[in-house]
């Protein structure tokens, strides 16, 4: 709402409403008593229009204090939901952040614990076919014995039967 400011009574208002009876009388002669309550009036009547039109002023610079007033307020408040905005968003993505921290962390921990349950698995498959080797070696070996055995038995036989023979 646009407000139209007026100008401010001012002393040379009075006199010159002043001057207009005085000139009246002068014309006339002396002034009457009816002259000089006309004066009077108009002179009150400028009086209460001049502190009226204060009032008014007053009013006027009041409103626009206000206004002025109620402006910066608003802009307060913005500024103070911006600032509540902005510290709400640093929060979401410092929170956010952390979350893609914790399950990158996840997905490392799982990546780890597997590459460590493959390696344990291959370890226990080299360590499994290490034992079927040393298992066969140790029944070939056993088998090479039982033969070795074997063959010194023939040969203790054979040579305890022509130990007789020359006995």
């Amino acid at each position: 709402m646009s407000i139209t400011p007026i100008a401010p009574a001012t002393q040379t208002t009075l006199t010159s409403a002043t001057a207009t009876s005085a000139a009246t009388a002068n014309a006339t002669g002396t002034p009457t008593s009816r002259d000089m309550q006309q004066n009077l009036q108009q002179d009150r009547l400028q009086q209460e229009r001049l502190q009226q039109q204060r009032l008014d002023d007053q009013r006027l610079q009041q409103q626009r204090a206000d206004a002025a007033q109620a402006a910066d307020r608003q802009q307060l408040v913005r500024q103070q939901d911006q600032r509540a905005r902005d510290v709400q968003q640093a929060g979401d993505q410092q929170y956010q952040l952390q979350q893609q921290r914790l399950a990158d962390q996840r997905l490392a921990e799982q990546r780890t614990a597997e590459q460590q349950r493959l390696d344990d698995q291959q370890r226990i498959q080299q360590q499994q076919a290490l034992e079927d080797q040393l298992r066969q070696r140790a029944q070939e070996a056993r088998a090479n014995f039982d033969a070795i055995q074997q063959q010194r038995m023939q040969t203790t036989a054979l040579f305890s039967g022509r130990l007789d023979v020359y006995l």
